[in-house]
């Protein structure tokens, strides 16, 4: 990203990298596999329960926040039966987990989320923010193996 810093009488361009590049950068430190799309990182990692869990590292428009999300499965696709045992106790998960969140998205889709507006992050700070959410949809799945 370019911006113009006006000093003096000249306009001096100044680059500032994006949030995302420097997460990127971390990711290539700690030798965290990814793809890349130019607003999303990709990961994906096989677990205890998952063969392919994907994690995807985003930022809000003005690249303040780094979100860190794994979509689980959707709300509709949760048994009538057990939904309602479901999301109270993932909930309850959702109170007792280390630094992720579960959610329901805009799209009706079960997230787990970890964010963080520390944009200055580490290398052991992402990889950490990164298992916590990979722990958390593995504890998620033992309450509802989607």
């Amino acid at each position: 990203m370019l911006i113009y810093n006006v000093g003096g009488n000249h306009l001096q361009e100044v680059f500032v990298m994006a949030i995302l590049d420097t997460v990127e950068g971390l990711l290539k430190s700690v030798g965290i596999k990814y793809s890349r799309d130019p607003k999303v990182i990709t990961m994906r990692w096989k677990t205890d329960h998952f063969e392919d869990l994907k994690v995807k590292i985003v930022t809000n428009n003005d690249e303040s926040w780094v979100y860190i999300v794994a979509p689980f499965t959707s709300v509709n696709q949760v048994e009538e039966s057990v939904k309602q045992k479901f999301l109270y106790d993932m909930l309850k998960e959702s109170w007792k987990a280390n630094g992720v969140k579960y959610g329901i998205d805009n799209d009706d889709d079960i997230i787990v989320i970890s964010e963080t507006n520390d944009t200055d992050l580490t290398s052991q700070e992402v990889q950490q923010l990164i298992n916590h959410v990979v722990h958390a949809c593995d504890t998620l799945w033992e309450i509802y193996p989607s």
